[in-house]
């Protein structure tokens, strides 16, 4: 898709091109620009974020502009990665097969799971980014953008940046012309809010930011959280805790796993690729690609699960209904809480296999009401017990507003979070009006992200970024706008689309 300037943009020419000021003020004589029509000008970009899509970005930049562009990526932590150098919680992975979870242009042959660990996706993620040399070249380790603001007069975005040292830390700014935020929506964890957090004697994390110090075998551990990191950390920790104590409050559909004929088993369980796997693989790029394209087509096929009233949703919510009671051993009082009320497709399913049978095991208790306070000693809900804890996981995500952790400061001094505060939106996901020159490359409000693998839908965000870029420099572009007109349309189509999930 190509971007489509008068329709969905509006933009104001440079006047700076070719070494030439060219007056726009009729007082001063006019004067040829010495640029040739059509040849891109040079432009500086930067990336905030270092995850899959800064890291698309340097090989897009390589292999689209070359010299055209200067890029730099800021990333604020000490690794690549994104989300998965952040996430190392136990049982940590994706919910979405390997051979899915990568970029098309760079197959990685040795997976060693089908649903692989969050590590080694993290390592995929770095080796690739080493192998190009794109960290200090392109990527600034422990560089964390504070502050982007547009600046009309040159048509350029004045970035703060705190780099920070083993020795300390400094502040500087850079200019840019064109920016795009590559930061995600998984970025800004919260606490939960409960009160007197404060007085728990024992040890506390957040899935988001786990202290993998914290020693869990032969303790008790309580969870907070029913979503897709909760779902993952109690099967990995039923096996050593004492005792695992769920504060389990909204019901979400377990998904058996994606199963493939001639990929998987019946169930489409997890599984380890085998030697010979991985072997063929490598040396038969033809059958690879073929498995990676089985894998993908099967994901996109189940998406009638997410339309109302759709027969695919209603054959697949029976099939996992019967699967889930079979996981929990038939027990209707089990059943009751688990096994939800509302149609598939109202929250992302996933997989997790193992969760469901945990409440079987007799280490596992389920804490009866909602939790009304921290103690000293663990967690008190309005039954009035209090469910004493060595170690509490507060698996209880992220603000999901997309707004940045960050100020980002428009045209006439509007500013992103302000714009968004009552309901975000953006033109494709990508541009809100009143911030030119700027991209959510890592996509926002409104992303076509509600089943499959997110790496495919970044790589088709980066694509069309590179030709809003390559249009600036060719079509002597100072500032391009999204309409708001556009935004609006987008949301209207977008909303009248929703209404059949």
């Amino acid at each position: 898709m190509a971007p489509h300037a008068t329709d969905d943009y509006s933009f104001t020419f440079d006047n700076r091109v070719g070494g030439t000021t060219i007056s726009t003020d009729s007082k001063d004589p006019y004067k040829v620009s010495e640029h040739i029509l059509w040849a891109p000008r040079k432009l500086r970009v930067a990336s905030i974020g270092a995850g899959a899509s800064g890291i698309m970005m340097c090989y897009k930049k390589e292999q689209h502009f070359g010299d055209d562009i200067d890029l730099v990526v800021y990333e604020r932590y000490s690794a690549v990665g994104g989300v998965w150098h952040a996430n190392r919680y136990p049982g940590c992975r994706c919910d979405v097969p390997s051979a899915g979870y990568q970029f098309s242009f760079a197959p990685k042959a040795d997976w060693s799971r089908y649903y692989s660990p969050a590590h080694e996706i993290q390592q995929y993620y770095a080796d690739f980014a080493e192998k190009h040399n794109y960290i200090g070249k392109y990527i600034h380790l422990r560089h964390e953008v504070t502050k982007a603001q547009w600046d009309e007069t040159t048509g350029q975005w004045i970035l703060t940046i705190t780099k920070t040292t083993d020795e300390g830390s400094e502040t500087f700014e850079d200019r840019v012309d064109f920016l795009v935020g590559n930061i995600g929506v998984l970025n800004t964890w919260k606490w939960p809010n409960i009160p007197n957090r404060e007085a728990f004697k024992g040890k506390m994390t957040h899935s988001a930011d786990y202290d993998t110090s914290i020693e869990l075998a032969g303790k008790r551990v309580a969870v907070i959280g029913s979503g897709a990191s909760s779902i993952q950390i109690i099967p990995a920790i039923q096996k050593i805790a004492e005792e695992v104590i769920t504060f389990y409050r909204t019901p979400q559909w377990i998904s058996p796993g994606l199963a493939i004929d001639g990929v998987t088993d019946a169930e489409g369980g997890n599984f380890d690729y085998t030697e010979e796997d991985k072997a063929r693989f490598r040396d038969d790029p033809a059958h690879h690609l073929q498995y990676r394209k089985a894998i993908e087509q099967k994901i996109n096929s189940a998406f009638p699960t997410n339309i109302r009233d759709h027969l695919y949703q209603k054959v697949a919510r029976e099939n996992i209904e019967k699967k889930m009671a079979a996981a929990l051993g038939d027990d209707p009082t089990l059943m009751k809480k688990f096994i939800p009320d509302f149609p598939l497709g109202c929250r992302r399913l996933g997989p997790a296999e193992g969760f469901l049978q945990c409440f079987l095991q007799p280490n596992v208790t389920i804490a009866e009401g909602d939790i009304v306070s921290f103690t000293e000693k663990g967690l008190k809900t309005s039954t009035g017990q209090e469910y004493e804890a060595d170690v509490i996981i507060c698996a209880t995500g992220f603000d999901v507003s997309f707004k940045p952790y960050f100020p980002v400061i428009g045209i006439n001094g509007k500013t992103l979070a302000d714009e968004w505060k009552d309901e975000p939106s953006a033109y494709l996901a990508m541009g809100a009006s009143g911030f030119p020159n700027f991209m959510l490359g890592s996509l926002g409000p409104n992303c076509p992200a509600g089943h499959g693998s997110f790496v495919t839908v970044l790589e088709a965000a980066q694509n069309y970024i590179c030709k809003l870029i390559r249009k600036i420099q060719t079509e002597n572009i100072k500032s391009l706008d999204v309409k708001p007109t556009a935004v609006a349309e987008y949301n209207e189509h977008v909303h009248e689309w929703l209404k059949r999930t």
